[in-house]
């Protein structure tokens, strides 16, 4: 193995074969990832970097929006893609019509409400005048868990599997995408 001689600032410029080869690859590369930049920022490619600036350029949108039945809409902010439905929805080779997107929402809407559980602490405090909105929590998540049976009940087995999954435990899809495709078509044409 012979050890490479410092090079002096007059000494001719000759490398071995292999060190073009490596010069040659790193500059494809960096030409791939200059490309892939500019898409992003262009749009045209999506950024799904889990971490670091690619989870804070993420599309922020502020709205106004009812966080319980019959209060005063409030300001927040929402991103964009934020359960696996977006994920699968917003990527440059979209897995989901608008519809199925849309359906799996709703889907998604009614299971939160429905799994959403009541207070397991009662308070010191005596509760006087007018009740605490703990029945009409209740009651909506009665709402919501009656309305998921009627959804599932549309379902095969399967289907409602899947729709649970990746709808409501925002799991992937993996290898059930035409099921979920199916589902979620069929839940569309109910509603």
């Amino acid at each position: 193995m012979s050890v490479p001689q410092p090079r002096t600032p007059d000494a001719p410029r000759t490398t071995p074969d292999g060190e073009h080869r490596r010069v040659a690859a790193l500059l494809r590369a960096d030409r791939r990832a200059r490309l892939a930049a500019r898409d992003i920022a262009m749009g045209l490619k999506p950024d799904m970097g889990a971490d670091g600036p690619a989870a804070r350029a993420r599309t922020v949108e502020t709205t106004c929006m009812e966080l319980a039945p019959r209060t005063r809409p409030q300001a927040v902010r929402l991103t964009r893609d934020t359960c696996m439905l977006d994920r699968l929805f917003y990527r440059a080779n979209a897995a989901l019509t608008a519809d199925q997107h849309a359906a799996g929402l709703r889907f998604r809407a009614i299971w939160r409400r429905a799994t959403r559980g009541g207070r397991l602490v009662q308070r010191y405090t005596p509760h006087t005048g007018t009740g605490g909105g703990t029945m009409e929590d209740t009651e909506t998540s009665v709402h919501a868990r009656r309305a998921m049976d009627r959804a599932l009940s549309l379902l095969t087995p399967a289907r409602a599997r899947v729709v649970c999954d990746v709808c409501g435990m925002d799991e992937a899809p993996g290898t059930r995408i035409r099921t979920l495709h199916m589902a979620l078509d069929t839940l569309h044409d109910q509603w």
